[in-house]
Formats: structure tokens, C-alpha cells, sequence
């Protein structure tokens, strides 16, 4: 079994992501889908035996100049994921599509493989949407859940 923390656009929000991290220390892999990836950076958590991805956001100076890639691709317990911050950037198929930039939380299917935003974590609340984040356990099946960033669950999903 697997869990993995996923946030995005932390937007130098380093006591909402450290909450979050704080939370979430039992989670096998951490990803952040940009705006401020380096937030990571400035955190204090333990990093030992976590693997993890990140990808600039929009905003990101590499982003725009094209020295680091917008999109990254990679296998865990067998099932691929390709993340990016934008969801414009996402254009293959896997089994798990990651991305960020609207500030909005989704769990969706489509074509492409499951579509999943943890939504944001800028300030407890940014453009009429609270903080969220996600977690995505993978065992026989995959889950998907959002949570608040008071650690309250809003939504789960089993595919």
C-alpha cells in the first residue's frame, strides 16, 4: 500500500503546507503541483523514505523560459501518473492525471485516465473556495479523497 499527499499552489503559504504536512506524516510520497513548489523547501518535516515530485507552476521563472519541464511521468505500485500544474499541459493518457492552477478541487474520469486536483492551499480561503488537499491511496484499487485544510474529509472516491 501506498499514500501520497498531494497539494498545490501553496502561494507562500508556509503555515497552511506545514499544517498539512504536520497532518499527513504517515503519506509514502508527496507531490506539489506548482505555484510555489519551493515552498517544500521551507518546511520543516521529515523527508526520510519519501519520495518526492513536484512541478513549477505558472509562475515559476523556469516555467516560462522552458528550462524545467511542465510535465513529469512516473510509475508507483504500477500505475502511472503524469502531473502538471496546468491541466492544458496534460496531453497523454495514464492511470492518474495530476494537476493544479484553478484553485478548485476535482475527481473526475475521463477518457485520458482519473482526473484529480487537490485544489489549493494559497489562504484558508481564495476565490470563494476554502484550502483543500488530497490524498491518494493505492492498494487493489485506487482512492481518492479531498480534504479541507482542517483535516476535514469532503470527498472520496474508489476506482
Amino acid at each position: 500500500m501506498k499514500e501520497i499527499l498531494v497539494v498545490s499552489d501553496t502561494h507562500r503559504n508556509y503555515d497552511l503546507l506545514q499544517h498539512v504536512l504536520d497532518s499527513n506524516i504517515f503519506a509514502d510520497v508527496i507531490i506539489h503541483l506548482g505555484d510555489n513548489y519551493d515552498d517544500l523547501d521551507s518546511c520543516v518535516y521529515n523527508r526520510r523514505g519519501r519520495k518526492v515530485y513536484r512541478v513549477p507552476g505558472i509562475f515559476h521563472p523556469e516555467y516560462k523560459n522552458g528550462k524545467l519541464p511542465h510535465v513529469l511521468e512516473f510509475e508507483i505500485e504500477g500505475k502511472k501518473f503524469i502531473i502538471a500544474h496546468s491541466p492544458d499541459d496534460l496531453n497523454n493518457s495514464a492511470d492518474v492525471l495530476l494537476f493544479g492552477h484553478t484553485h478548485n478541487w476535482e475527481c473526475s474520469n475521463s477518457p485520458f485516465g482519473i482526473r484529480f486536483n487537490p485544489g489549493h492551499l494559497r489562504a484558508r480561503k481564495d476565490k470563494r473556495r476554502i484550502a483543500t488537499y488530497g490524498i491518494i491511496t493505492i492498494k487493489e484499487e485506487i482512492t481518492f479523497k479531498i480534504f479541507s485544510y482542517e483535516n476535514e474529509p469532503i470527498l472520496e472516491a474508489k476506482i
